[in-house]
């Protein structure tokens, strides 16, 4: 008997290791991925070939081949930030380590949280010393305090107290204000270190179930950047090979369903690459188009006699970043158009919101603008637009300090 399509659950482990993609391992208990939608499960495929022989009467036929397994799911959840305070000791939770596996990385800023004691709104001074990773993306102060205002900030260095800024916060900080830690999440520049480890899902319905195995991330979708929405990412799946499964349903594989915040309260900081000074703009329909690069590789030696996807390498992304403001008054130096003819690359940080717990803020620490805009009438107001792509930076530091994007909860 049919039951309700609306029901479902999706539970993955990761592969034990990218040599063995596909394997056949019964075991899905890492983690119940917190989805907001139903899985469509009919994209899975295993396609049946027509066999076209030869024949002797105009309609005899033969049975259809059974041709490889493969197709692909995809998994909608909310962006909820770390789903608690990162004031003090902050490590991964189960979401953050899924979300990992998307864009190949994810670590914490800090083990732990700390305070200021004063400084500058460039080079604030911290408590604790040196405990921050340079390169990730930190919080500091709280709404409306006129300097970290809770805004998310880019690292440089901490070298003993000395918090050195890629993005200056609004002004000096007081002795007390909290500097948070944050979970970073960003893509490998490394080109020898493509390779991918695989995840599998258990995919339950109200009736039928599914595993699927050998699965890696096709493509990452976010939305939500835009005033009085939430923050969400969908992400399709690519599938190496599948089978029903008998599993009980309801699951009982714990998930973290942590409430996340509407986009507001939050600000854009466009600057030149290398300079730290504040610069926010009154952006509208911020919108990050992050196009992953992934390449299937297809081989002998699967798990599953009908398994033709044996790995995937990370190739190079294309990440386009735009966003909207009200047109200048009459200048010849409107203030997108010089940053558009100009030939210096731009940084962006968005925090999306400041909700202690909930924050998101995305990093981008060098933009190459790709169009110059005129203005045009949107929503009945004079507009124009940035449009960039997203390039990774000159420190070579680490993947984190070269990554073309970042993304953080906190």
């Amino acid at each position: 008997m049919s039951n309700p399509g609306a029901l479902g659950a999706a539970v993955y482990s990761p592969e034990s290791s990218p040599a063995n993609f596909g394997e056949d391992v019964t075991t899905f208990n890492t983690l119940r991925v917190p989805i907001i939608k139903p899985i469509d499960v009919s994209k899975l495929q295993h396609p049946k070939i027509d066999p076209k022989r030869v024949v002797q009467y105009r309609n005899d036929n033969t049975q259809f081949i059974l041709g490889p397994m493969g197709g692909s799911f995809d998994t909608t959840i909310y962006l909820p930030g770390h789903g608690s305070t990162t004031a003090g000791a902050t490590t991964l939770g189960l979401t953050e380590t899924f979300l990992g596996y998307v864009l190949g990385n994810v670590a914490v800023s800090a083990a732990a949280g700390t305070t200021l004691t004063g400084g500058t709104a460039t080079v604030p001074i911290t408590t604790a010393s040196g405990t921050f990773t340079p390169g990730a993306l930190c919080r500091i102060g709280s709404i409306n305090d006129a300097r970290g205002n809770g805004q998310f900030a880019a690292i440089a260095t901490h070298v003993t107290t000395n918090l050195t800024l890629l993005t200056a916060i609004d002004g000096a900080p007081n002795n007390g204000d909290v500097l948070y830690s944050a979970v970073n999440f960003y893509p490998s520049e490394n080109p020898t270190t493509t390779q991918i480890t695989g995840l599998r899902f258990l995919l339950l319905t109200a009736n039928l179930c599914y595993e699927v195995h050998g699965c890696y991330p096709m493509s990452w979708t976010l939305s939500g950047f835009n005033p009085g929405e939430i923050p969400t990412c969908t992400i399709t799946w690519g599938v190496s090979w599948w089978r029903y499964s008998t599993v009980t349903f309801p699951s009982v594989v714990a998930t973290e369903q942590f409430q996340p915040a509407p986009t507001a309260g939050g600000s854009v900081f466009v600057q030149a690459f290398g300079t730290a000074t504040r610069q926010k703009f009154s952006a509208r329909n911020l919108s990050v188009t992050y196009k992953l690069g992934m390449e299937p590789l297809d081989g002998p030696g699967g798990a599953n006699q009908y398994q033709k996807c044996v790995g995937a390498r990370r190739t190079p992304d294309v990440i386009d970043v735009k966003f909207t403001i009200d047109a200048d008054a009459q200048t010849l130096t409107p203030a997108l158009d010089t940053l558009a003819i100009g030939t210096v690359g731009q940084q962006l940080l968005a925090t999306l919101n400041p909700a202690i717990g909930a924050a998101i803020g995305v990093y981008f620490p060098n933009l190459m603008i790709s169009q110059r805009s005129l203005q045009r009438i949107d929503k009945n107001v004079n507009r124009y637009d940035f449009v960039a792509r997203a390039a990774c930076s000159t420190t070579t530091t680490s993947d984190l300090t070269l990554s073309a994007m970042r993304m953080a909860f906190a």
